[in-house]
């Protein structure tokens, strides 16, 4: 526990310096950004303007603006960059539960053989299964499922879950 709190500090640390540390590549599109920003405006003003305003004060203001527009688009290609890494943590924390999940599944599944009451096999086997298939289609799901939807889903799994629990009693009343 020590460990993963001294490891939470030392990324809080880096980050907090790290704040305008970015890969070399973005600031090379950032400069770029902000060079095309005051070539243009030039440009404009050269066809539309050229006699308005000393050069030198029109420079320094269009060079301004150069610099602003260049560092938004650093602070967008550090946005994005701090989006692609969270996004590729959480597709590593899903791959990771993904493995351990099944890994697990496979020792119930061994074990559940080894069992010999048949109704608890049966009730192991229903779950697994369940899990399975929340495995498959819900992890992996490739696009998020409109609100609507996600709703209508759950509803069946509990209509499932519900419909399996009412037929087990069912089946306990037989028996007696």
């Amino acid at each position: 526990m020590a460990v993963l709190a001294n490891e939470r500090r030392t990324q809080h640390r880096a980050q907090a310096r790290g704040s305008l540390s970015m890969r070399p590549r973005a600031w090379v599109v950032a400069l770029a950004v902000g060079l095309a920003s005051l070539l243009v405006s030039e440009f404009m003003h050269f066809l539309l303007v050229p006699d308005i305003g000393r050069r030198w004060e029109r420079w320094l203001a269009e060079m301004a603006s150069a610099a602003i527009v260049g560092m938004l688009a650093a602070m967008l290609m550090k946005a994005v960059d701090r989006h692609r890494a969270a996004t590729l943590l959480r597709l590593q924390v899903i791959s990771e539960m993904n493995a351990h999940v099944r890994a697990a599944l496979s020792e119930i599944c061994l074990t559940a053989e080894s069992i010999e009451n048949q109704e608890a096999i049966r009730k192991i086997s229903e779950n697994v299964e369940h899990i399975e298939w929340a495995l498959r289609e819900i992890l992996l799901r490739r696009r998020p499922v409109a609100e609507g939807r996600r709703l209508a889903i759950q509803r069946e799994m509990k209509m499932i879950h519900l419909g399996k629990n009412n037929q087990l009693e069912g089946d306990g009343e037989g028996h007696e």
